[in-house]
């Protein structure tokens, strides 16, 4: 006996309101009994965490006692359960007894189906629900047998995208279809086949285009100290220098500015809409120059299993140009004065289509930032410092809604949470408690993120450094730089110039410009709306999985 999937038309990638239609073959070499064939369309969100040991969390460890091997924790969630019954009919199963069985003939049998997939979540534990005592607790997979105790803490919201490569499988995220033959027989185990797929939610509704922008910028201070009117010494003279010997101190400040629109989305293939200002607040005599470009993609996982969560943290490389030497404006630009840099470096760079859109379920988030370094130096000097600029960022699917189920969701007002709701940033190596729910909210706005101190050589983050110019020692030619960020939400920018103390707002993160306040949350898709509308008809990216995305299923999940 054997059975195969065929559909009609497989995608590489399945949307919200793809209808997935096809057909079950099954192959029997002889006569055999059969109670019933099902098609399962399922979702399955898992994680898996080790709590830390005293050796990670700092706490003593009791002397000549040998080193407790301490219980993962598993959480699992049924984010989509569909079950589809295409034999016997259902002319049949309404008149046959409860256990009824059917014996077919040897040869060929095929069963079509079809199964719209929904746009929401409906979350159930994973395998600890329903009956089966002891053995539905246990996760099998990779070797390993753990306790999946019952989930908390279901989420209703969009169905998350599908999510592999997190290291050690510590998450992950898979759809697939299964065909189950069900044979009532005792020695005779029921047949199963399982096929994945790739999915991909619809893009929430976008807000009206709009002249408002997210903003990072940092000021920054170079102090130039002229030489020192010094006389003719012989070899054997001591001198010492006055106050009136030396020339005035001219500061050199200005800030950089990076920009995204207003609300901050971005799809992966597009080109990346960022813009980098360069403003002078003070006249100085000199040029700044640009020394390098960075641009990387910050992905922050936030995991939970039960009372354990971690922050994964994994970079990518957008952008990286190093040995620059651009004038950023003249020396007689005035104060004031803006300019924008050439976009010419980035204009054509995206992320990568490997990128799943920011998401928030039940035991897994994903929320992304967009760090930009710029390397700036006075003149041509060649000391050269980074300036860096983080701005908050939502990933999109790159799947638009139909015009048809938009003008269908505006008669319907169901809120539904934000897709980029952000969670707090952390190194991705630390594991730590759960948080109390409550204090985990959905908004636009990017918690607090401290940023390694400049001249630091440990590497630790510390907070932003107040701008002050320090007093002038006798004996030093020049200051180091001084950097302060600052964000605000405001209709428009404040007076340039002056003010280099404690940045106001968020250290180094993004504000708003041209607008105030947190966007509301888009409308929700609800399932019944789509009844009538035709699926999704456009162009969609690859978004391709690593292997592990096809593998085999834990035993627990592959069985249920």
């Amino acid at each position: 006996m054997s059975i195969r999937v065929d559909l009609d038309n497989r995608l590489t990638t399945f949307t919200c309101f793809d209808h997935v239609c096809g057909k079950v073959v099954l192959n029997l070499p002889s006569d055999d009994t059969v109670s019933s064939v099902t098609v399962k369309m399922e979702g399955i969100s898992r994680t898996r965490l080790e709590p830390p040991g005293p050796e990670e969390t700092g706490g003593p460890i009791p002397p000549g006692r040998p080193r407790e091997r301490r219980r993962a924790e598993v959480e699992v969630h049924r984010i989509l359960y569909l079950v589809q019954t295409v034999f016997p009919p259902a002319a049949i199963r309404d008149q046959a007894a409860q256990n009824a069985s059917y014996t077919l003939k040897a040869g060929q049998y095929e069963y079509p189906f079809r199964i719209i997939i929904p746009a929401n979540t409906a979350c159930t534990e994973g395998v600890s629900s329903g009956p089966g005592g002891l053995l539905h607790k246990l996760s099998f997979d990779n070797g390993t047998v753990d306790f999946a105790r019952s989930a908390k803490g279901h989420k209703k919201g969009t169905l998350p995208p599908s999510l592999s490569g997190i290291p050690g499988d510590a998450a992950w995220i898979r759809y697939f279809l299964k065909v189950t033959v069900n044979r009532p027989k005792l020695f005779k185990t029921n047949l199963r086949q399982i096929d994945p797929f790739v999915f991909l939610p619809i893009e929430p509704p976008r807000p009206a285009p709009s002249l408002s922008e997210t903003f990072a910028r940092r000021r920054h201070e170079f102090m130039s100290v002229a030489a020192m009117k010094s006389p003719k010494k012989s070899l054997f003279s001591f001198s010492r220098s006055t106050p009136e010997d030396r020339v005035n101190v001219i500061p050199i400040r200005y800030y950089l500015e990076a920009r995204l629109p207003s609300p901050p989305i971005v799809v992966p293939n597009d080109p990346l809409p960022l813009r980098i200002l360069y403003t002078k607040t003070e006249p100085f005599p000199e040029v700044v120059t640009m020394r390098s470009l960075q641009i990387t993609l910050l992905a922050t996982t936030h995991i939970i299993a039960h009372e354990i969560f971690k922050d994964e943290l994994t970079t990518t490389s957008i952008l990286s140009i190093a040995d620059l030497h651009i004038p950023l404006g003249t020396p007689n630009m005035p104060a004031g004065a803006e300019i924008e840099l050439d976009r010419t470096p980035w204009a054509n760079r995206s992320l990568p289509d490997t990128i799943p859109p920011s998401f928030e379920t039940c035991n897994i988030t994903r929320s992304y930032r967009l760090q930009v370094d710029v390397g700036v130096s006075r003149g041509n000097e060649h000391h050269v410092d980074t300036l860096m600029l983080i701005l908050p960022l939502h990933v999109y699917s790159g799947i638009p809604p139909s015009q048809a189920l938009l003008d269908r969701l505006a008669t319907h007002t169901t809120p539904q949470p934000s897709a980029g709701a952000t969670m707090g940033y952390g190194p991705g190596s630390d594991i730590k408690k759960r948080p109390v729910p409550s204090q985990r909210t959905q908004t636009l706005n990017v918690p607090k993120l401290s940023i390694p101190r400049p001249g630091s050589s440990d590497g630790r983050f510390a907070g932003p450094l107040s701008a002050k110019t320090a007093p002038l020692s006798p004996t030093v030619v020049a200051e180091r730089p001084h950097s302060s960020y600052e964000s605000s939400n405001q209709h428009h920018l404040q007076a340039m110039g002056g003010g280099f103390g404690p940045p106001p707002g968020t250290p180094g993160m993004g504000g708003q410009i041209g607008g105030g306040g947190d966007m509301p949350p888009p409308p929700a898709y609800e399932d019944a709306i789509a009844d009538d509308i035709a699926p999704v008809d456009g162009p969609r990216r690859q978004y391709a999985q690593g292997e592990g995305y096809y593998g085999a299923l834990p035993e627990d999940l592959a069985r249920h």
